[in-house]
């Protein structure tokens, strides 16, 4: 209704701008024009209708203006144009229209505010060392596998399995998020997820027809962003089958968005739509609610979420503080990205950006998002201004909150450690390539974890590499090869202790050797005397290991942190001397 009314009100202006005395008909026939022409604009592209901070208004306003005022220098009775002083006088409106878009834009400008822009985001730097405990150490067997293609590709197939449901529906988009909770799905199976990252999308309409025809859609796909293998079509949850009416492909109320506006948001900011699943399964849509915060309309902020209920439509508004633990992210990726930018090119001005570039960093290119123990982040690297594949640091933006800490340490971007990556030999030689990497805390180290795909799109292989040094890196046919090839990198080329967390160095230890076996140059050892893990090593270092077999009697220190995969620190085989 309120984009009627203000269709309406554009539709006044026009006539009463436009009409003079003997083209009265001319002007109601182009009225109505301008009616349903604005009333479409403003219906299908549901501009924010808020005069302060958001050109929508102001946009239709001057193009409405222009078209009367180019109309009403129009004579009826001549056929030709009529530039007498009356009608000119109509050209003011317009121009001053254009006038205050053109100051309330350089009022805006990072010209005139550097260093309102310039403190947007508050960066705390920190010491490279907190890393280790800022960022939780994660299993192995938890990291990020399934890509977005790749899980995408694993739905979609799944989907297809059943061809009734596959030729109405098709797979929505698909987001990333961090769960925990439990609930049952289709014939009472339980899934139980306790900070899992899995990758959700909904079950969209197939076209125009399929939306008219069946109104809803039966439900969303859901896949383990660890291990793409576990994969579920979802249409009952809790015993209740799932009808999902207002998604992205549903038409004219059934639009997420026109609900959303119609139902009291016209004036208020909204961007970025994410589908998630609260810790019942239930299906949500979550929205960003912003606002300009600097001059006009400049940096744009976000204020907290909207989520709407994919069935019953109810709509809610949190502030930051208030929103759902089960929200991974509030802060959009672009609105981050712009404020780790301004922080990093206008801490001495808005001249220096441009001419002197003193002290000027950016941000690599890219963004990812970095899941600790039920907490979400942005991450990117930051770089010299003009630099290429080194950085001087990186960041990390908590996604909800919007705190943010810098750890000043060299190292290489995302981009260039896929380079890297791809350059082993493992790799080359099937003409691998990496997906983009993402950050993990290994043994106290910031690491990049990427997968490796074949021509089909397939995981094939998986990398570690440390983001302060680009010779430590560890590839392999397993995540758990890969690990420890990475590890075994890590101590021959840096003097420093690998930390991880709570780690807790051993005393020398005499264990018998329950199991041995090589692969791919890495030795893997079951011992006797300790249950549930893994002792790894290579005979760079350990000559023995070549000798070693099940029985034999071995001395060995280690440090034992959250892996179940135990790099050797010391070995000593005590049956063998040569």
């Amino acid at each position: 209704m309120m984009y009627i009314m203000f269709s309406l009100v554009l539709t006044i202006v026009f006539a009463g701008m436009s009409y003079k005395k003997g083209n009265g008909t001319q002007v109601a026939w182009l009225s109505v024009f301008v009616f349903l022409f604005w009333g479409m604009v403003n219906y299908f592209g549901m501009p924010t209708l808020n005069p302060w901070g958001y050109w929508g208004v102001w946009f239709e306003l001057l193009s409405t203006t222009l078209f009367a005022a180019s109309i009403s220098l129009y004579d009826v009775e001549s056929n030709d144009m009529d530039f007498d002083y009356s009608r000119k006088v109509n050209w003011f409106v317009p121009i001053g229209i254009l006038w205050f878009m053109l100051i309330a834009n350089m009022a805006s400008s990072r010209m005139f505010n550097a260093g309102a822009y310039n403190s947007k985001l508050e960066v705390q730097e920190v010491s490279y060392e907190n890393f280790a405990t800022d960022v939780d150490v994660i299993a192995v067997d938890k990291m990020i596998v399934a890509d977005y293609d790749l899980a995408r590709k694993v739905v979609e197939d799944r989907l297809e399995e059943d061809p009734g449901l596959g030729s109405r529906c098709v797979v929505g988009r698909m987001t990333l998020q961090q769960l925990s909770g439990e609930f049952t799905i289709d014939g009472g199976k339980k899934l139980v997820f306790d900070n899992d990252i899995i990758w959700v999308a909904p079950l969209e309409h197939s076209g125009f027809w399929k939306w008219l025809t069946n109104d809803v859609t039966p439900g969303y796909m859901l896949v383990y962003a660890n291990d793409p293998t576990k994969n579920y079509l979802i249409t009952e949850v809790n015993g209740k089958p799932l009808k999902l009416k207002y998604i992205e492909s549903g038409l004219f109320g059934d639009d997420i968005e026109r609900h959303i506006r119609e139902n009291g948001y016209v004036f208020q900011g909204i961007t970025e739509h994410n589908f998630e699943i609260d810790e019942n399964g239930n299906p949500y849509w979550v929205l960003c609610n912003y606002k300009p915060t600097i001059g006009f309309d400049g940096a744009d902020d976000a204020l907290g979420v909207i989520t709407v209920d994919c069935q019953k439509g109810t709509i809610e508004k949190y502030a930051i503080k208030d929103a759902p633990e089960w929200v991974d992210h509030i802060q959009p990726a672009d609105f981050v990205t712009d404020q780790i930018t301004w922080w990093g090119e206008l801490k001495h001005g808005w001249w220096n950006s441009w001419m002197s570039r003193k002290d000027v960093q950016e941000p690599t290119p890219g963004m990812v998002l970095v899941y600790s123990d039920g907490q979400t982040f942005w991450y990117t690297g930051i770089r010299s201004a003009g630099g290429d594949t080194a950085t001087s640091g990186f960041m990390l933006v908590n996604a909800r909150t919007k705190e943010a800490r810098y750890y000043r340490v060299s190292g290489v971007n995302e981009q260039e450690a896929a380079r890297i990556v791809e350059d082993q030999n493992f790799a080359k030689a099937a003409h691998y390539r990496a997906t983009s990497p993402v950050l993990y805390n290994v043994r106290g180290v910031p690491t990049y974890f990427m997968t490796l795909k074949g021509e089909s799109g397939n995981v094939t292989g998986y990398a570690f590499m440390a983001v302060t040094n680009r010779q430590a890196v560890g590839v392999g046919s397993s995540k758990k090869q890969a690990e420890s090839n990475y590890l075994q990198a890590l101590k021959r080329t840096t003097n420093d202790t690998i930390k991880d967390g709570a780690v807790v160095v051993s005393e020398a230890k005499e264990y018998t050797v329950r199991d041995i076996t090589i692969e791919e140059g890495t030795y893997f050892i079951l011992f006797n005397e300790v249950r549930g893990k893994e002792f790894t090593g290579s005979s760079e270092f350990f000559r023995e290991l070549k000798w070693t077999k099940p029985g034999s009697k071995v001395k060995v220190t280690y440090s034992e942190g959250s892996s179940s995969v135990i790099p050797l620190d010391s070995f000593d085989n005590l049956d063998f001397s040569f």
